[in-house]
């Protein structure tokens, strides 16, 4: 496998944690359906709290497509002060579980760019005789 691919692999892993380790966790503090009378709807905080967990990926979709997003941002901000008055210790677990999955996602990311950039090492002769005729 060339280096390239063992890099990008690396580094979609990497992307891989740092979304699904804060989602992990809002999944297990917020409930995703709450009941209202005699329907179901699913949890506004969920729903904040599952935005959050995407930012990197949103990310990565922003790089491909090479648009400032500072709405994203500032809507992320909004919602996440006017949630922030209700839910301090739910947002405490989930911020630290995401601290720690980025670093950790961080942490590959910069090992996937490392090998996606060393040379590929030659491939040897399959025949085994060295390349002698």
């Amino acid at each position: 496998m060339r280096n390239a691919t063992k890099g990008k692999i690396i580094k979609t892993s990497a992307l891989v944690v740092d979304v699904a380790a804060p989602l992990a966790a809002t999944l297990s503090q917020f409930p995703v359906w709450v009941d209202k009378s005699s329907t179901a709807t699913i949890s506004g905080l969920f729903v904040v709290f599952a935005l959050l967990s995407a930012i990197p990926l949103i990310r990565v979709i922003k790089q491909y497509l090479k648009s400032p997003a500072a709405w994203l941002i500032w809507t992320v901000i909004t919602v996440f002060v006017i949630a922030l008055r209700n839910i301090i210790d739910q947002m405490a677990i989930i911020c630290l579980i995401g601290l720690v999955a980025n670093l950790i996602g961080a942490g590959l990311h910069k090992i996937g760019e490392k090998v996606e950039s060393k040379p590929d090492k030659p491939i040897d002769d399959e025949s085994g005789d060295g390349g002698s005729e």
